[in-house]
């Protein structure tokens, strides 16, 4: 499965993110056959349950599309060790230095970096990226990003320089902000309409390690090699993505060997192990992914912290990692997880109590009407809760165990499951009034200052799709950007759990185990806390 190399993108992921329930964010072509045909070639096909949306990678948020992304363009200047996550390693920049005044970072790029059509990639084609995604026209979801950057100069080809405006304990992450985009085809395109611009469904020069060979919407993706990627050219002929229904489709074509890859429900873990063709591949990742249900804030029945609380106190989480994960989850009540150095365990735990829920809801005036379904002022407790993608059983299996939860308490609740693309859409588009609760993951990223974007009030509703507003959090992410001594760093972030956990704007469910299976044809997995694909053009097949 694809990771997400865009390291400051905290991608919206799949519930039980990619590795969990299918490969969801990755794939393979057709490798020459028809998708019920043998496994024959040099190729591999992943099976998927969601398709990407775009391969503009300043247009999305989720990951599905970043997945694809990261097939076609290369990771920026730098890229994180898989063995030690907390160091940074050369990627396409060569080497770079760190200014005395600890705001100047100046990045040499790797010599005779070219685009899979040879012409030079150069520190122009940053630039002129950059020029780009900054524009608030242009609607980059991560356009923050940039907000410390004073300047960005390309002074030669092989050199970039970014300013901050101050030091920053982040700031070699803060200058690596963007990923390029070839000026010489793009800047003559509409950035925005893929109508006027090929390139943002189809690219055409890419410098990642694959290209794009057919996209058919819905049914399969499939890349080739980038015979002039600066890794060099990876050793797979051909890698496809094939789009099926559900995890069941997705577990039963990896069974019967008509795939090559694919993620499972947690229920079929221990039937996948025993499995003689593949190989189970395991991992907690490094960025910790993390599932929640989500409040809509506009909705005046879930703007009293006392209710968002009492709910809280209704879900049985345990339940959910047990009947639903099968144990290959941990309990968290934080905005990080438990494998992040800023992980704050005393924050209050708010496990299944519904004696406790019943008291607090009616604290806030919600008392039980005649089929005791709460009432308050006239208006009945009806929770419309929303999940995606439809085909998860993960998130569905969820919602079912939230609906029997709430319906104990006294709060009715209405499922709606849709299509990945669908549910995304759902969540930001005004005005905001068809859903109250959502089932949702992230992905984290591995330095925590860099989820402050999911709880900023610019990020509404790209990032903040229940729109939480709190100028303390805000203030404290800010704070911590800046800190440079580590331990003052975690006092900070312990705050910011802290507040988080009282306004209590999701509730905090689970961090996922990151797991897939993969033919044992396919050689050269190396798995780390980055997960399995960071070295994916060392992949072969045997």
């Amino acid at each position: 499965m694809l990771r997400n190399r865009f390291r400051l993108r905290p991608a919206l992921a799949l519930a039980a993110a990619c590795a969990v329930l299918v490969a969801g964010c990755s794939g393979g072509p057709q490798n020459e056959r028809g998708p019920g045909q043998g496994n024959t070639g040099g190729g591999i096909i992943v099976a998927a349950t969601s398709d990407g949306a775009s391969f503009h990678p300043y247009k999305t948020s989720d990951t599905v599309s970043s997945g694809y992304q990261s097939m076609v363009y290369a990771s920026s200047l730098t890229e994180r060790d898989p063995q030690d996550v907390s160091k940074l390693n050369p990627s396409l920049a060569e080497s770079w230095t760190i200014g005395d005044d600890r705001v100047t970072y100046t990045f040499k790029l790797k010599p005779n970096l070219v685009w899979s059509d040879g012409q030079p990639l150069t520190s122009a084609d940053f630039k002129w990226t950059y020029d780009q995604a900054s524009k608030p026209e242009n609607g980059w979801p991560y356009i923050s990003n940039l907000e410390e950057i004073a300047s960005y100069e390309a002074p030669d080809p092989q050199t970039i320089v970014v300013r901050l405006k101050e030091p920053l304990a982040v700031g070699l992450e803060q200058s690596d902000a963007i990923v390029p985009l070839p000026k010489h085809v793009w800047e003559n395109l509409d950035w925005n309409d893929s109508s006027k611009n090929p390139e943002i469904q189809s690219p055409s020069v890419v410098s990642g390690p694959f290209k794009l060979k057919e996209w058919a919407k819905d049914d399969h993706v499939t890349f080739v090699p980038n015979e002039r990627y600066f890794k060099g050219a990876p050793k797979l002929a051909s890698y496809t993505i094939q789009i099926v229904p559900d995890a069941r489709v997705a577990f039963q074509k990896l069974r019967a060997s008509e795939v090559d890859e694919s993620g499972f429900s947690p229920d079929d873990y221990e039937q996948a192990k025993r499995l003689d063709n593949i190989n189970v591949y395991e991992w907690w990742p490094a960025t910790g992914n993390w599932s929640y249900l989500g409040f809509n804030l506009r909705q005046p029945m879930l703007q009293d912290k006392q209710v968002r609380q009492a709910l809280a106190y209704a879900v049985d989480r345990k339940a959910i990692i047990d009947k639903v994960m099968y144990g290959l989850a941990e309990p968290t009540y934080s905005a990080f997880g438990p494998h992040c150095w800023c992980y704050n365990p005393n924050v209050p735990h708010r496990d299944y109590d519904p004696a406790r829920a019943r008291e607090m809801l009616d604290q806030a005036g919600w008392r039980p009407g005649p089929d005791g379904i709460r009432v308050k002022d006239g208006q009945r407790m009806h929770i419309r809760l929303l999940y995606g993608p439809q085909s998860s059983r993960v998130r569905q299996l969820i919602s079912q165990i939230v609906q029997d939860n709430f319906k104990q308490v006294g709060v009715e609740v209405e499922i709606t499951g849709l299509e990945w693309v669908a549910y995304l859409s759902a969540l930001k588009t005004p005005p905001y009034t068809n859903w109250d609760m959502n089932v949702g993951g992230w992905s984290a990223t591995i330095d925590p200052h860099w989820m402050y974007q999911i709880w900023s009030e610019e990020n509404i509703p790209d990032l903040n799709a229940g729109a939480y507003r709190n100028p303390e959090v805000e203030k404290l992410f800010q704070q911590g950007a800046r800190e440079f001594d580590q331990a003052k760093r975690k006092q900070i972030y312990d705050q910011i759990q802290e507040i988080l956990t009282e306004d209590q704007p999701y509730i905090f469910l689970h961090v996922d185990k990151s797991y897939t299976g993969i033919s044992k044809r396919v050689q050269g997995i190396k798995p780390s806390p980055l997960g399995i694909d960071w070295n994916i053009e060392e992949w072969s097949v045997k």
